[in-house]
C-alpha cells in the first residue's frame, strides 16, 4: 500500500472565461449605446455639419490612448484597469485620484445611459399623445422618475448577484447594432425618396472664421468624447480574458473602428434629415426626429427602441464597472475597507454597488442630460491623460514586464495623447463651465477622503491571490476526479475512495467557486479562501485514511461547467464523479452542469443523486437494461455491496415477451458477476405497462438505485437515455448512474 502524505495544500486556480467575442461586446455595448442617439443633436448645435469631422478626429485621439490601454492591458491584465496602472506608476495622491476619477466617471456615464432610458420612454409616450397634458416641468419629472426607477432595478440586480451571461449580453448588443443599422438604412432609403437634403451639409464649416470653426470642432470633440469611452471597459476584463495579450488589443481596435463608422453614418443621416439650424436639430431627440422624417410613423419607434435598448444594454455593465473600481479601492485601502467587502449571502460588493448607485441617482436628479454628458467627458479626459502618463512611467519603472503589445513611436504617442486630452478638457470649459465645477468639487472631495481617511486608515494591501501548488502525488494508473460541490457531503468522496482503492489509483478533488459576472475573479475574501481550503483538507484526510493518494484544487470561475470541462481536459482522469441534488432547472434534464458533463466529458462518468444517502447501504437495486453501460453500473454496485455487506437485486422490467428473453440474458451476465465476487443477489422480472413507473415504484424500498446509461444516451433530448433520465428524476432514493466510455473493468482488481 502506498504511503500517503496528509500534509498537502489545496491548489487555488483562477479560470479565464471571456473570449474575443465577449470582451468586444463588452466594449461595444457602451460605445454604441444611447450616447450616439442622444449626443448627435447637441453635437450638431456646437459644430454643425463639421460633426462628421469631429467623430473622425475623436477616433484618432481615442486611438492614442487606446494603444496605451492595449500595452498596459497586455502587460498588467489586472482587474481595475486604469486605476491600478496609475496607482502603480504614480505617487500619492495621483494614484488615488486615478481610481477616484474612474469611479465617478463610470458612475456618471451610467447616469447618462439611465437618463437615455427615461427620455426614450418619454418620447415614445409623447409620440402617442400620452403626455399631451403635461407641462415641460411635469414631463421632466416623469423622465427623471423613470430614470431613477431603472437605476434602482439595476442596483438591485447587481446587489443580489443575478447574472447576465456573456451570451445573452452578446445577443442584446447585436440587437442594438441591428437597430442602429436600421436607422442608417432608413436614412439611405429616405434620401433616395427625396425626404432629406444634401444641402444640409453645406457649408461644412459654418463658422465666420477658421478660429471659430476650430474652437467649435474642439468643443464638439470634448462634448462627444464619451461616445468613444466604451473601450476603457475592456481593460476591466483583464483577469477574465482568454489570451489577454492578443484579445485585448484586438477588442480595442474592433470596438473603435466599428463604433466610429456607426457614429459617422448616424450623424450624417441625422444632418441630412433635420438640417443644422433648427431647434429640433440641436435637441437630444434629433436622431429620432430625423428617423421620423425618413419614415413617418415607423422611424421614431425604431430609434426610441434603440435608445431604450442601448440604455438597458449598458446600464448593467456600467453599474458593474463603477462598483468594481470602488470595490478594488476598498480592497487595497484607498477607500474605507467596507467598500471591499462582499455580502455574506450574495457574494456581491454590496457597499460599492450602493455607493455607486447613490452617485448615479444624485446626478440624475440634479442635472440635465447635457451637463451629465459634459461632466462624464471631463472625468474620462483627465483619467485618460493620467493613463498616458502611466504608460511612460511604467516603461521605466517596470521595464522587465512582458508587453505582448508595444505601442509604436514611444514616447511620442502617449505625449500627444496627454496633450490632446488636455486641450479637449479645456475646450469643454468654454461650452459647459458647470462640468468643470462638478469635476473640481469631486476632486476636492476625493483629496479630503484621501488625506482625512484613506491615508490615515490605509489597511495592508491584499496581495494578488497566489496559486499554491500541492505536493505532487505519485502517478497512478487510474485517476478519479470528484466534482465536489457541497463540501459537507461525504458520499462522493467515499465512493471515489472505494473505486480508487480497488484500482490502486488516486483521487483528485475539484471545487468550483462560481463568481457572479459583476465581480472580478479575485474578489473572494481571503477568509473565504481559508474556509474552503480547510474543508477540502478535511476531505483529503478522509481519503488518505483509506490509503488512497489525494489532492485538491479550488477553481475560481464565472462558469462552473466550463471550469470542470477544463479540469477534465487538463487532468485526463479515467472516471469523473458528479453529485446531483435532483433539481433539473429550466430547459435542463438533470441540471446545467450535470447535463453538460455527461454529454461532453471524455471519461467515464458516475452521477450520484445524493438525496437521502444514509449509509450503511443494505439493499441495492440494479435496473437491468439492454445496454452495455449496465455491466459497469453493476460493477460499481458490487463494490458498494462489498463495502457495506449489502445485497443486490437485479430488476428487469419489460413490456413484451420478446424483451423478456433479452433481459433474462443480460440479467444472467450480471448475476454471474455477483456470484464471482461473493455478493448476495436476487433476480426479479416484471412484465409491466410502463417501465419508468415500475422501476420508480420498486426503488422505494431500497437504499440505492443503480442504473446504466441507455442506448440513446447523448442524443438530443436525453442525457443518460430517455428512460434512465426519467427514472433518475423521479426515484425518491439515492441514484447512482453510470456512463462508460473507456478504461478497464473496475472489478479487475477487486477479486
Amino acid at each position: 500500500m502506498a504511503t500517503v502524505d496528509k500534509g498537502k495544500e489545496v491548489e487555488v486556480k483562477f479560470r479565464r472565461d471571456l473570449g474575443l467575442l465577449e470582451i468586444t461586446m463588452i466594449g461595444l455595448a457602451p460605445t454604441i449605446g444611447s450616447t450616439i442617439f442622444l449626443l448627435v443633436g447637441p453635437g450638431i448645435g456646437i459644430a454643425g455639419p463639421a460633426l462628421l469631422i469631429v467623430f473622425v478626429l475623436n477616433f484618432f485621439v481615442s486611438i492614442l490612448t487606446a494603444m496605451g490601454y492595449m500595452e498596459l492591458g497586455s502587460a498588467f491584465p489586472e482587474t481595475g484597469g486604469g486605476y491600478l496602472w496609475i496607482k502603480t506608476a504614480m505617487k500619492e495622491p495621483l494614484g488615488f485620484l486615478g481610481g477616484w476619477l474612474s469611479w465617478f466617471g463610470h458612475s456618471i456615464v451610467c447616469a447618462f445611459y439611465a437618463m437615455g432610458f427615461g427620455l426614450g420612454v418619454t418620447w415614445f409616450a409623447d409620440s402617442y399623445g400620452l403626455l399631451s397634458g403635461f407641462s415641460p416641468f411635469e414631463r421632466d419629472i416623469f423622465t427623471k422618475m423613470l430614470t431613477v426607477a431603472v437605476v434602482l432595478i439595476f442596483i438591485y440586480i447587481n446587489y443580489r448577484g443575478t447574472k447576465t451571461t456573456g451570451r445573452s449580453s452578446t445577443y442584446v448588443t447585436i440587437s442594438l447594432i441591428i437597430m442602429v443599422m436600421l436607422f442608417i438604412i432608413l436614412g439611405a432609403a429616405g434620401m433616395m425618396m427625396g425626404r432629406g437634403s444634401w444641402s444640409h451639409l453645406s457649408p461644412l464649416l459654418p463658422g465666420d472664421s477658421n478660429a471659430t470653426n476650430a474652437l467649435a470642432i474642439l468643443m464638439a470633440m470634448g462634448f462627444t468624447f464619451i461616445v468613444f469611452e466604451g473601450y476603457e471597459v475592456i481593460a476591466q476584463t483583464g483577469e477574465e480574458c482568454k489570451d489577454p495579450e492578443k484579445n485585448i488589443p484586438r477588442a480595442h481596435w474592433i470596438t473603435l473602428v466599428i463604433g466610429t463608422v456607426i457614429f459617422v453614418f448616424v450623424a450624417l443621416f441625422t444632418i441630412l434629415g433635420v438640417g443644422t439650424t433648427s431647434a429640433a436639430s440641436h435637441d437630444p431627440a434629433a436622431v429620432a426626429t430625423a428617423a421620423n422624417v425618413f419614415l413617418p410613423g415607423i422611424g421614431l419607434p425604431i430609434v426610441v427602441v434603440g435608445v431604450i435598448l442601448g440604455a438597458l444594454t449598458s446600464l448593467n455593465s456600467l453599474v458593474f464597472s463603477s462598483s468594481r473600481v470602488s470595490f478594488a479601492m476598498g480592497r487595497d485601502g484607498a477607500l474605507p475597507y467596507v467598500f471591499g467587502q462582499l455580502h455574506k449571502k450574495n457574494r456581491t460588493p454590496h457597499v460599492a454597488i450602493l455607493a455607486s448607485g447613490a452617485i448615479i441617482i444624485t446626478m440624475v436628479i440634479s442635472l440635465d442630460i447635457v451637463k451629465i454628458a459634459a461632466s462624464a467627458d471631463i472625468m474620462f479626459l483627465v483619467l485618460f491623460t493620467m493613463v498616458n502618463a502611466a504608460v511612460i512611467i511604467l516603461r521605466k519603472k517596470k521595464p522587465d514586464a512582458k508587453r505582448y503589445y508595444i505601442m509604436p513611436l514611444f514616447p511620442l504617442i502617449p505625449i500627444i495623447g496627454m496633450a490632446t486630452k488636455g486641450v479637449l478638457a479645456v475646450s469643454l470649459y468654454l461650452y459647459e463651465p458647470s462640468a468643470w465645477g462638478i469635476a473640481l468639487a469631486w476632486i476636492a472631495l476625493g483629496l479630503g477622503v484621501h488625506y482625512l481617511w484613506a491615508k490615515r486608515e490605509r489597511i495592508v494591501e491584499v496581495a494578488a491571490p497566489v496559486i499554491s501548488a500541492i505536493v505532487p502525488a505519485a502517478e497512478a494508473k487510474y485517476s478519479v476526479i470528484v466534482a465536489q460541490d457541497n463540501l459537507e457531503d461525504r458520499s462522493l468522496v467515499e465512493f471515489a475512495s472505494i473505486v480508487a482503492k480497488v484500482e490502486d489509483g488516486n483521487v483528485r478533488l475539484v471545487h468550483v467557486v462560481e463568481i457572479p459576472d459583476t465581480l472580478p475573479l479575485d474578489a473572494i475574501d481571503r477568509s473565504y479562501h481559508r474556509d474552503v481550503e480547510r474543508d477540502m483538507r478535511a476531505l483529503i484526510d478522509e481519503i488518505t485514511e483509506q490509503g488512497v493518494e489525494a489532492r485538491a484544487r479550488v477553481v475560481i470561475s464565472h462558469r462552473v461547467e466550463e471550469a470542470l470541462l477544463d479540469e477534465v481536459k487538463e487532468q485526463e482522469p479515467d472516471l469523473m464523479v458528479l453529485g446531483w441534488h435532483g433539481r433539473r432547472g429550466v430547459g435542463r434534464i438533470l441540471g446545467t452542469t450535470v447535463d453538460r458533463m455527461v454529454r461532453e466529458a471524455p471519461c467515464d462518468i458516475v452521477v450520484l443523486k445524493t438525496t437521502e444517502v444514509r449509509p450503511p447501504l443494505k439493499r441495492i437495486l440494479v435496473f437491468n437494461a439492454p445496454a452495455w453501460h449496465v455491466t459497469y453500473a453493476t460493477s460499481y454496485a458490487i463494490l458498494l455491496a462489498k463495502k457495506y455487506n449489502a445485497e443486490i437485486v437485479l430488476f428487469s422490467a419489460v413490456t413484451t415477451d420478446a424483451e423478456l428473453k433479452t433481459e433474462q440474458a443480460y440479467s444472467a451476465r450480471l448475476a454471474e458477476m455477483c456470484r464471482t465476487h461473493g455478493i448476495r443477489y436476487y433476480e426479479e422480472f416484471a412484465k409491466v405497462k410502463n417501465i419508468v413507473d415500475s422501476v420508480v415504484e420498486e426503488s422505494k424500498t431500497y437504499d440505492m438505485l443503480v442504473i446504466g446509461a441507455g442506448p440513446e444516451e447523448g442524443i438530443k433530448g436525453a442525457v443518460l437515455g430517455g428512460t434512465q433520465d426519467q427514472i433518475a428524476q423521479r426515484s425518491p432514493v439515492p441514484v447512482l448512474a453510470v456512463r462508460k466510455v473507456r478504461g478497464p473493468d473496475v472489478l479487475a482488481k477487486a477479486s
